[in-house]
């Protein structure tokens, strides 16, 4: 047994010890307690109760006044939340409102497709079949006529002014202008 050990079992041996001590100083209390007779007790006499009863009808209740609150304390027993409180509304906001949640549950407008996101960049012409140069996000695309372009888009026709496409997922036309001042030469 270490050091540490002894000590630990002194000190609790010594902790059992004071509590025995403790209970039997107890007992021995409450013994003296009930050795002692039981008080009666005191009955007050007539003139006591007499003066008891005078003494309430002189006091004026009236002359106490009312109890004044605090208005910043608040209702006593009122719920509490973290919500902030919503400020009352006039019957035209209320009105405004109301319109702006009819909007808001209106049906959500029908799909559109996105603007085109391709650049011409040119086109070619090798045994009668048109091919077009485009460009999308630094990534040099060709396609030619009837031919699709990243699954999203079909190529319809090609003119010297406009190049017609079809997005695909939603079966919408769309045109893309050439600027022939910017187009490269092959």
């Amino acid at each position: 047994m270490d050091q540490a050990e002894k000590k630990r079992k002194l000190m609790v041996g010594g902790a059992l010890i004071a509590t025995l001590i403790a209970a039997v100083l107890v007992e021995e209390e409450e013994t003296v307690i009930d050795t002692v007779d039981t008080i009666q007790p005191v009955k007050p006499s007539g003139d006591r109760i007499r003066n008891q009863e005078n003494n309430v009808e002189q006091l004026d209740v009236s002359k106490l006044g009312q109890r004044k609150f605090n208005a910043l304390a608040g209702e006593l027993f009122a719920s509490t939340t973290w919500a902030p409180k919503q400020p009352q509304v006039n019957p035209e906001e209320q009105a405004i409102i109301a319109a702006q949640a009819a909007k808001a549950s209106a049906p959500p407008p029908a799909p559109t497709a996105p603007p085109l996101q391709f650049k011409y960049a040119g086109k070619a012409i090798v045994d009668n079949e048109t091919w077009v140069f485009l460009s999308q996000a630094g990534e040099n695309l060709i396609a030619k006529l009837g031919g699709k372009i990243n699954d999203k888009y079909r190529l319809d026709s090609i003119n010297d002014d406009a190049i017609t496409m079809t997005y695909l997922p939603l079966n919408t036309k769309q045109i893309l202008t050439i600027n022939t001042k910017m187009v490269g030469n092959f």
